[in-house]
């Protein structure tokens, strides 16, 4: 009995302990959240008629989407039309989201969603892709956009290239095999996925890089967008 009673005394004190883990490493998650709302880039001014870029986050992926050619770059020379299976010369824009390789191209809706997938993709630092679309803006409910100079866009693009894994002749790494439907494929990315390193995180780092207003941490679905203009 007395061996009964120590054994259900140590499993309660290690409950507690763990119940008080989890309770303040909530609480510490909150408070970088929060405090990560605070705007950087407060002098950008929209350019008038500058390059529209399109910011779309829903609740499984964030992505950038961007016009396919502009005097800054031509998407279709760094993603070749060989990479998808349909004919995507025509669209105008391409939509570009990194995340964790796994949740990522194994979780295209919520529907696809699972537990074991979404842990892992939180709370282990893990393996990333890039998920590449030819696309419409009009294809995409609920997208914010924003308007920046030549210049600042080139910062934008830097900072999604800088991000693709790449052969020795400087190409991107297609992942074969994988991809949601005929106009878009996914390709190897660097960097690692986390709890406070998402692909809501990657979407606000760009544009940061590029001078927007956003918030100086984003990790959470819909954050990079919330300092652009409404109107």
């Amino acid at each position: 009995m007395e061996a009964n009673e120590k054994q259900q005394s140590t499993l309660m004190r290690w409950g507690k302990r763990l119940f008080r883990w989890m309770k303040w490493s909530a609480a510490a998650y909150a408070a970088v959240v929060l405090i990560g709302l605070i705007p950087v880039n407060n002098d950008f001014v929209p350019t008038e008629d500058g390059i529209e870029i399109f910011v779309v986050s829903n609740e499984v992926h964030a992505d950038i989407i961007v016009p396919v050619k502009t005097e800054v770059i031509d998407w279709s020379e760094e993603f070749s039309v060989a990479n998808f299976e349909s004919d995507v010369s025509a669209f105008s824009h391409v939509a570009i989201g990194w995340g964790d390789k796994g949740f990522f191209i194994g979780t295209p809706t919520w529907s696809d969603l699972k537990v074991s997938v979404a842990f892992n993709a939180l709370l282990l630092p893990s393996e990333t892709c890039l998920h590449v679309s030819y696309t419409e803006p009009k294809y995409h409910q609920g997208a914010a956009s924003v308007k920046v100079s030549p210049e600042q866009y080139k910062k934008l693009v830097f900072a999604i290239k800088e991000t693709f894994a790449r052969t020795e002749t400087d190409d991107p790494i297609q992942i074969a095999d994988a991809a949601y439907g005929s106009t878009d494929t996914f390709f190897e990315a660097k960097g690692r996925y986390h709890l406070f390193n998402t692909c809501n995180s990657w979407v606000g780092y760009g544009l940061k890089k590029a001078g927007v207003r956003v918030p100086w941490q984003s990790s959470l679905p819909k954050t990079p967008m919330l300092y652009f203009d409404s109107e």
